[in-house]
């Protein structure tokens, strides 16, 4: 088959002022891809948005200076002020200038797509100052917005607790527990209010959770005491002994060891324990308290009396010491003495009945002062000032709040409105 001649005969080339119209089109559509890319090479090196990168990467890493200058640049800059505000109000609260952090969080929360970090680093602000209602309404803000904001959590659960609601300190701490499985914190502060609420099954497995979340957290000592502390009191001595071993030489682990010791009835080896806590700390209450309880095992009442009665010495308030120096001097056939101390007992008992109602109230009702003053008077009688101290703090800052007393410092944040909360 001959070959198609349109195959072979060479297509005419355009004209030469065609071929240059084409070059010089190629060369300016060339040049305009260089330029768009050129153009986005600066915005993205120079523009704002690089500079709010910028000013958050020097947050993170503690330049201030370099986030003063990216903050301005970026307040200078239209459309970005926002930025900058926020910029601003993260670095002041970053060196301790809470108050003048919160001026700047009220003008970037106004954004409402920064409204859940202002209000976040806000309820910061605040808990830092001991404004702990401030502190849930700025946490409640952010939440109401994002749900699983957990530092707002966390700001909520710690104001909650500083305020002796338990109750709902417990609900955030076990969220967070659950949204931040790698965070020790919230499981060893949950350990301790079950600890107190004499809840020991249940503060065992939060302690034993925030130790295997992190072994090496910087309180390990104090949790694995508190940890011990629990299982002796729920009767598990032997776990207890096992968590006493991880433990350094000290007076409250040698009693504590002692205390399992005895459980077990292993009352020889109590013995040893209990006289060499007294050895390291001689005005040591709880191995005072509990060297009286082992000579009282043994029948040594008289010996018991005396430990006892330095132990009272120690801490007259405490019930317990009272009850058993009752019993010892009962033993000893010192009816009146015994009687004393056993009125005492109940005296202090009515407290303690007070103490407990009145914790579950505040623990339940976070803005009731009255009850948190009283809470104070009780554990001032129960000889526990810097329980007092703690609950007069509290009241205080509720107070402080509802009566408007700090109004001319408070920043507007305009949370509740922009959040749509009532």
């Amino acid at each position: 088959m001959p070959p198609d001649p349109n195959t072979l005969v060479p297509k005419p080339s355009p004209p030469k002022t065609e071929n240059r119209r084409y070059a010089v089109g190629i060369l300016v559509a060339t040049a305009v891809v260089l330029g768009l890319g050129v153009v986005v090479v600066i915005a993205n090196q120079y523009g704002p948005e690089a500079s709010y990168r910028r000013g958050r990467q020097a947050l993170y890493a503690g330049d201030r200076d370099a986030v003063q200058r990216e903050s301005k640049r970026l307040m200078d800059t239209v459309g970005y002020e926002a930025k900058g505000f926020l910029l601003q109000g993260l670095v002041c609260a970053q060196s301790g200038k809470p108050g003048e952090a919160l001026k700047w969080l009220e003008k970037a929360s106004l954004s409402k797509p920064l409204t859940v970090e202002a209000a976040t680093a806000a309820a910061g602000c605040f808990y830092s100052m001991g404004r702990y209602l401030e502190t849930i309404d700025a946490a409640h803000a952010a939440l109401a917005l994002d749900d699983s904001r957990v530092e707002a959590r966390r700001w909520l659960a710690a104001s909650y607790y500083d305020l002796g609601a338990t109750s709902h300190a417990e609900i955030e701490l076990e969220r967070v527990s659950k949204e931040a499985p790698r965070d020790p914190r919230p499981d060893r502060l949950l350990g301790l209010i079950a600890k107190d609420a004499e809840q020991y099954t249940k503060a065992v497995t939060h302690y034993q959770e925030t130790l295997e979340r992190d072994p090496r957290q910087p309180d390990r000592e104090k949790i694995l005491l508190e940890l011990a502390e629990a299982q002796v009191k729920d009767g598990k001595f032997e776990d207890a002994l096992v968590t006493l071993g991880q433990c350094q030489r000290s007076s409250a682990a040698l009693t504590w060891t002692a205390e399992a010791s005895r459980g077990l009835s292993r009352l020889d080896k109590a013995g040893q324990y209990v006289q060499q806590a007294i050895e390291l700390d001689g005005q040591f209450f709880p191995a005072k308290l509990s060297f009286g309880k082992l000579l009282m095992d043994q029948g040594r009442a008289e010996d018991a009396a005396a430990v006892l009665a330095t132990a009272a010495q120690l801490e007259p308030s405490n019930s317990q010491v009272h009850f058993e120096l009752s019993q010892a001097f009962r033993s000893l056939g010192e009816s009146e003495r015994a009687d004393s101390e056993m009125a005492r007992m109940r005296e202090i008992q009515v407290l303690h009945r007070q103490f407990t109602d009145l914790h579950v109230v505040a623990a339940q009702e976070p803005m009731n002062a009255d009850a948190r003053d009283r809470l104070a008077e009780l554990a001032r009688q129960l000889g526990k000032p810097q329980l007092a101290e703690i609950w007069f703090r509290a009241a205080a800052a509720i107070r402080a709040d509802l009566t408007k007393v700090n109004a001319a410092s408070r920043p507007n944040l305009n949370l509740r409105e922009v959040s749509g909360q009532p």
